[in-house]
């Protein structure tokens, strides 16, 4: 895929560049080879069938280079900081190691990400039991903030949830349901609790009621209309059933890695102009409560306590949610782009304005470097009227050095014409049917047909014509759609329960690694925002649903979020603009709305105020090489920003920074008494919570100590 060719890319980019880390470092071979011709050697391309005479610098420099067998480059002999090793065959130099995720040399004292690991066979041989429920799967958040014993166990039916409720009951344990772990803070489970807990997974869960145990459409064929589904699918299985029906969530999130119940019972929203979170579209819920009855929550004043609950009160089984249809649904990626008015506070809101005028969602990115920003759209497509020409392009002849008849013909060379004839064409355009009937036009300067085609430039281009794709390609059809889904979630088995896997492509992960070894975060940040457009198109093209988020990760993603005021955002990040950005990824945010007149949840983080907000985060991948402090210490920094801007902390993220025990820098130390939450809200919440939970069965976590 077009996103691994682009990391291909970046390693070799990161590999060329090592040439110069090898040639800093102080090690006697390196200093041997800076004062003689080896050094042009360094990093040269090479092979193992060359005679040792002519390859890294022949017997001269044998002492010092060899042709790795790996890179196929001449590498330092023992292994300097930063190259490609091994432990046996291509040993570090003095004070290095090489690195057993990232297989390059680092420094002994650097920290080293974990291995990459097959959730398959997690914690394989491995028992956890608590109240005499054991499991060879033990819970831990997705960004592995949270690594703790608690067994995780996956009920099939409701009789099975009921049994697991009462030996935890019986045993003095809490129970605690989990969706796809990608909340940062230990919503589920913290890694130690006062008592054990048992950790509950629906991914393989079908209520047992035939009202709830598949999904429905409820009054099919309506513009808005409600469909049934189990509270442990998730949304990619949602959109598998509703979206080739032309139905969609009202506003969705950027991935559809995460569970139903996950998106209902925390602060989940999208990027839908003028809606919140997606909690706020749900009409109904079924529910287990704490002796294992079954409840039908579907009045707004128990609503408001179920939705955000952090499975406080309960295990949600199945939801009832709103869905309208959308049957000219279309997404897609606005050119990346600095402000036409200049980095300024009107730039910015006209820039804005202009995208909410034509789109009714998006999520930017924003280059802190450059002050670029790229954004990912939705719209619902209006019909065009067509104009049809009178004739084709085999009417149009060359005839006294012009192209005739002239008012309908003009002079259009493209790539690959031989004759003069060849480059005559019609002057009124059909619209073009795919990319390859898009084209540049050389005297223009620019695309042909630009009401339909745009300049998109993708790794492997050779020609501008090849350069030149539709803006508004067609739809994928409803049996391709079909097909993708199916293939979706047969590749995923397990993205309700681990969600996006991490570390999986070694190539991915290495390129990473290499790259941060050299100081090219910032290029790391440019490559993966260039590589966005591509996977939007991607995702386009095979499902067309306006999720994006990729499948699998290189490395681990921490993330501070924050909802600011939507009037405060340019502020916000002009003064970030101002840092000495040392993250790998670029700002994100999407807007949000609240109407406290209407809320729907009680536990609306920060007792949000009726406006308009942006929900921003920023984040980093995990590198080895860094010292732990430089991306805490600049979230530490951003957080202050954003605190000041009076924001909110995104309860499935980081925040509170600030320096634990051990003098470390860690989320979710740094937080105030009514910094989440207000006490008003904890209060109201709490009497709730006895009433449907007398026993506290469920009270445990992260947010059950905040509360």
């Amino acid at each position: 895929m077009l996103r691994h060719q682009v990391v291909a890319a970046l390693l070799m980019a990161a590999i060329i560049a090592g040439a110069f880390v090898a040639t800093t470092a102080e090690d006697n071979n390196t200093l041997y080879l800076l004062n003689t011709q080896c050094a042009n050697f360094a990093n040269t391309q090479c092979s193992l069938l060359d005679d040792r005479t002519t390859r890294c610098g022949g017997l001269e420099c044998e002492s010092f280079l060899e042709c790795d067998i790996l890179t196929h480059r001449c590498a330092s002999k023992p292994r300097q900081y930063g190259e490609p090793c091994h432990k046996i065959i291509r040993p570090c130099g003095n004070g290095l190691r090489c690195s057993n995720s990232c297989g390059i040399c680092v420094d002994e004292t650097e920290e080293d990400i974990f291995p990459v690991e097959d959730d398959d066979h997690n914690n394989e041989g491995i028992v956890a039991t608590a109240c005499g429920i054991s499991s060879t799967r033990v819970f831990r958040t997705w960004g592995r903030l949270v690594s703790s014993d608690h067994p995780v166990v996956m009920p099939t039916n409701d009789d099975e949830l009921q049994s697991i409720l009462l030996k935890a009951r019986e045993g003095g344990c809490k129970v605690r349901p989990s969706g796809s772990t990608h909340s940062a803070a230990g919503l589920v489970a913290e890694a130690s609790s006062e008592s054990d807990v048992v950790v509950v997974s629906l991914d393989r869960y079908v209520p047992s009621d035939v009202n709830w145990a598949k999904q429905v459409l409820m009054n099919e064929g309506a513009d808005m209309v409600s469909v049934k589904v189990p509270a442990g699918f998730t949304q990619l299985e949602l959109y598998s059933f509703i979206r080739p029906k032309g139905y969609f969530l009202p506003t969705q999130t950027a991935g559809f890695l995460f569970t139903i119940a996950g998106v209902v019972g925390s602060f989940v929203h999208g990027g839908s102009f003028g809606d919140g979170p997606i909690h706020n579209h749900v009409q109904a819920l079924r529910v287990m409560l704490w002796d294992g009855t079954i409840a039908i929550i579907d009045k707004e004043d128990e609503l408001k306590y179920w939705r955000n609950s952090y499975g406080l009160l309960g295990i949600i089984t199945a939801a009832e949610l709103t869905v309208i249809k959308r049957p000219n649904f279309w997404f897609g990626t606005l050119p990346s782009q600095s402000l036409n008015a200049g980095w300024n506070a009107a730039g910015f809101d006209q820039y804005i304005n202009g995208i909410r005028t034509e789109y009714t969602a998006a999520e930017f990115f924003m280059n802190p470097h450059t002050k670029e920003i790229l954004a990912v759209v939705q719209k619902d497509l209006k019909d065009v009227n067509v104009t049809t020409p009178t004739l084709v392009d085999s009417d149009c002849v060359w005839k006294m050095f012009r192209c005739q008849p002239s008012t309908h013909c003009s002079y259009q060379y493209e790539f690959g014409d031989w004759t003069l004839n060849d480059s005559c064409r019609t002057i009124v355009r059909p619209p073009p049917a795919d990319d390859d009937e898009c084209g540049w036009d050389y005297k223009a300067h620019t695309c042909r047909n630009l009401d339909y085609c745009s300049y998109q430039y993708k790794f492997g281009d050779l020609t501008l014509d090849e350069s030149c794709r539709l803006i508004n390609p067609p739809p994928p059809s409803v049996s391709s759609m079909n097909d993708a889904y199916n293939q979706l979630i047969n590749d995923n088995p397990l993205l309700g329960v681990t969600g996006v896997a991490i570390g999986d492509k070694r190539l991915q992960q290495v390129g990473f690694c290499l790259a941060s070894r050299i100081g090219l975060e910032r290029v790391l940040l440019e490559t993966i925002q260039a590589t966005i457009p591509s996977l939007v198109r991607e995702a386009y093209d095979r499902t067309n649903d306006g999720f994006l988020v990729p499948l699998s990760l290189p490395l681990p993603t921490p993330l501070l979020g924050y909802l600011i005021p939507a009037d405060k955002l340019f502020a916000v990040l002009d003064k970030i603009t101002k840092l000495n950005y040392v993250l790998s990824l670029a700002i994100e945010w999407r807007y949000v709305s609240f109407d406290n007149e209407k809320e729907s949840a009680v536990l609306q983080p920060g007792n949000l105020q009726s406006g308009e907000w942006a929900a921003m985060e920023v984040a980093s991948n995990e590198i080895p090489g860094w010292t732990p402090d430089e991306w805490r210490s600049q979230f530490m920094q951003i957080e202050t920003i954003l605190k000041n801007a009076g924001g909110v902390p995104h309860t499935g993220k980081y925040f509170g920074m600030g320096l634990d025990e051990k003098g470390l820098i860690q989320p979710f130390v740094n937080v105030g008494p009514e910094d989440v939450f207000s006490e008003k809200q904890k209060e109201e919440f709490r009497v709730y919570a006895e009433s449907v939970d007398p026993e506290g069965l469920f009270w445990s976590g992260y947010m059950a100590n905040s509360i």
